[in-house]
């Protein structure tokens, strides 16, 4: 998911400001990166017999809280025109 990507990004960030990394292997359960985030139709079980569930929906556009994700300077509603 984006936790992931981000990890990875700051790893590569890291080596190209000269840190010794080491080397870095990430693994994804899925058949495509992106985590929960990950939007698909698809139900049911892929060509593996794993299970595939959609945690998104078309227009998803926050998956928590806006209390807890929206910034104290810049609400939510400011964003949108109003609640969503």
């Amino acid at each position: 998911g984006p936790c992931g990507l981000a990890q990875l990004h700051a790893f590569e960030q890291a080596r190209l400001d000269g840190v010794d990394v080491g080397e870095v292997v990430c693994f994804e359960k899925q058949s495509d990166w992106g985590g929960l985030w990950n939007y698909t139709w698809r139900t049911g079980v892929d060509s593996h017999g794993d299970p595939v569930h959609g945690s998104m929906y078309r227009y998803l556009w926050s998956n928590g809280p806006k209390e807890c994700l929206e910034f104290a300077d810049y609400s939510f509603d400011e964003h949108f025109g109003g609640p969503i």
